[in-house]
């Protein structure tokens, strides 16, 4: 009896632990993206994108299933793309995998990543998963003048851009807070002419952009240039709030002679 006992509890050992150990395969990625594994911990501390590593945290898959990082890109790729169908999107864990996929591929800083993103980004069948694809292309870089070059092309495409213009001015402030010291003062002047030309094509929150513009560069905030684009806003935004608030700018500024105003042209640029 006792004999007996003993093997039953071996079973059930057995039993749990093939319920419970990891096969680093497939299908283990999309358990862990389905919330069936816990990815982080709600208080853990904030890390600014540029300093994330998903390598890192997915190396279990290339140090015991035996990935390349090749394959694991690959597999997050598959799984961003193919749970953004119709029939998947529509089911919640299909639609927690798609966006756990592609949040995980941001935090990967590598060519393979980035040339995915651009053709991703290119294609406007769908603005889905476009908050970690549009942003995600500055996150590792020194924001150097192609990389703002290709964001300008993206602002005026606002169908790809408009739901992530507030969330890439953020996500701009933290890649230049976060990059080497020495190269901070010319990114911070191309990331100031970029907001400048942002605010002319975004079709939504003008007025927080244009604040937080001014708050980054104070020498705009009574300006020539500024009473320029509020202008503009005043009589081309389509929401009426925003109207409102460039035209309460525009009185402020124009109530102040040209000559006090500051002239920052170069922001224009």
């Amino acid at each position: 009896m006792k004999n007996s006992i003993v093997t039953l509890a071996a079973v059930v050992v057995v039993a749990l632990a093939a319920q419970t150990m990891p096969t680093w395969d497939l299908a283990w990625l999309e358990h862990i993206f389905s919330g069936g594994e816990l990815i982080c911990g709600s208080d853990e501390p904030y890390v600014p994108h540029r300093n994330r590593d998903a390598l890192s945290s997915l190396g279990q898959f290339v140090a015991q299933g035996g990935w390349t990082t090749n394959q694991l890109v690959e597999a997050l790729i598959f799984e961003m793309t193919n749970n953004m169908s119709e029939v998947n999107w529509a089911e919640e864990t299909k639609r927690r995998i798609a966006r756990r996929a592609a949040s995980r591929l941001g935090e990967i800083n590598l060519p393979a990543v980035t040339n995915f993103f651009r053709e991703f980004n290119d294609s406007d069948d769908t603005p889905r998963l476009k908050m970690q694809t549009i942003p995600g292309m500055i996150w590792y870089t020194n924001l150097e003048p192609e990389v703002l070059d290709y964001m300008r092309m993206l602002c005026v495409r606002t169908n790809v851009y408009a739901n992530v213009e507030t969330m890439v001015m953020h996500d701009m402030f933290e890649t230049l807070e976060t990059m080497p010291p020495e190269l901070k003062p010319a990114a911070t002047n191309r990331v100031a002419r970029y907001m400048y030309f942002a605010i002319h094509h975004v079709t939504d929150s003008q007025g927080w952009q244009d604040l937080e513009l001014a708050k980054f560069m104070p020498a705009y905030s009574n300006s020539i240039q500024r009473l320029s684009l509020m202008q503009y806003v005043s009589t081309s935004a389509t929401n009426a709030w925003e109207r409102s608030n460039a035209a309460a700018i525009v009185q402020a500024l124009s109530a102040i002679p040209t000559n006090q105003l500051n002239d920052v042209s170069w922001i224009a640029e």
